[in-house]
């Protein structure tokens, strides 16, 4: 089926379905880590052979990194927090005795700065732990490494499910996290876990290629050109097709400068092959051009048959690029391959027209 693009586990009650990636493991660990930190996460971050099972690398990984970064103990910080309490600890906050208390004096509402190891990133390691305890295909050994680590994790609360992930700023106090918050916001965001009513349980552990992919084109050429005039901004909203604004417009990557768009571009992991809407990427392209008018379009694939191809719209002013990454290239190599995709879209930019 040319639109499975997933990858991952799937068991539904004792039959079980593995997915396996394309390319090498380290590589897809690789797109998704500098999806999340450019200029940071390298291949020997995760150094796996080409033959390992996705989740069962994915377990291992995880652990290894948060052992790394806990062996001194977990981390700590300030985190404010807001309690009703018997006497008065830290700030009264006014608002809410007033507004909760009707101006009794206790219990007094107060705020605090508690130092302590509930912080978001001890959040987002056992809140992935926890996560891959319920994943199916990972050996007993990895899952009783898990249990231990969720041990050290005592006084933390989890990220309730649904939850946005919070956003970590690192600085030298918690830079030893990073490769383990790194990973276990890849499990958070991309593990999908399915639990539908009824006698038989279905769980399901996936990652979207399609997404994976996106988010390193966008996130790379953002880097990229970003010494470039203009601003890059990823899956642009706002705007609409038609004059009654009934049809909204998503490309993923716009480059614009003062409101006028200098390049934009979509990131597809593969061709569409739909038969009933034969090359629908180029139509969505050329609805891109004419809204914003772009004599020049660019489609982003990943490796195809053609480095590149070039689409000359009849009738109108219009060249649609199809370009092609190879994902399976070195990371450096890879990175060079963007930055010449980068320096292309800026010749061909309205800057350069």
């Amino acid at each position: 089926m040319s639109a499975v693009s997933k990858v991952g586990v799937i068991a539904i009650g004792t039959d079980e379905l593995s997915i396996r990636p394309k390319m090498p493991i380290s590589r897809l660990f690789y797109l998704m880590g500098y999806s999340r930190a450019p200029g940071y996460w390298r291949d020997e971050d995760v150094s796996l052979s080409s033959d390992c099972e996705l989740v069962s690398s994915i377990a291992s990984s995880f652990i290894r990194q948060v052992k790394n970064a806990t062996v001194q103990g977990l981390l700590q910080g300030y985190r404010t927090v807001h309690e009703a309490v018997p006497m008065i600890r830290g700030r009264l906050d006014v608002a809410a005795q007033i507004g909760r208390r009707a101006g009794l004096p206790l219990p007094a509402e107060v705020s605090y700065d508690d130092y302590t190891v509930d912080v978001a990133e001890n959040r987002l390691l056992l809140s992935a732990a926890r996560t891959l305890l319920t994943v199916p295909r990972i050996p007993e050994s990895d899952r009783q490494s898990l249990r231990k680590l969720l041990l050290k994790f005592d006084g933390v609360a989890a990220i309730a499910r649904g939850s946005a992930l919070p956003e970590i700023q690192f600085t030298r106090l918690n830079a030893h996290y990073r490769p383990a918050v790194v990973l276990a916001q890849i499990i958070l965001r991309h593990g999908s876990l399915e639990q539908p009513s009824g006698k038989v349980r279905a769980r399901a552990f996936l990652f979207d290629m399609w997404e994976v992919f996106e988010d390193f084109v966008s996130v790379a050429l953002r880097e990229a050109m970003g010494s470039s005039d203009g601003r890059i901004d990823l899956q642009y909203t706002g705007k609409h097709l038609d004059v009654g604004a009934k049809v909204s417009l998503r490309p993923d990557i716009v480059w614009h400068n003062d409101n006028v768009v200098l390049a934009v571009l979509d990131a597809k992991y593969k061709a569409e092959k739909n038969k009933r809407f034969p090359n629908a990427d180029l139509y969505q392209m050329l609805a891109y051009c004419t809204r914003f008018k772009m004599k020049v379009g660019h489609l982003i694939y990943a490796k195809a048959e053609n480095d590149e191809l070039l689409h000359e719209i009849d009738g109108a002013d219009i060249h649609i690029f199809s370009h092609a990454l190879d994902l399976e290239a070195r990371p450096e190599n890879l990175l060079q391959q963007v930055q010449n995709l980068a320096t292309k879209i800026v010749n061909h930019s309205n800057v350069a027209a």
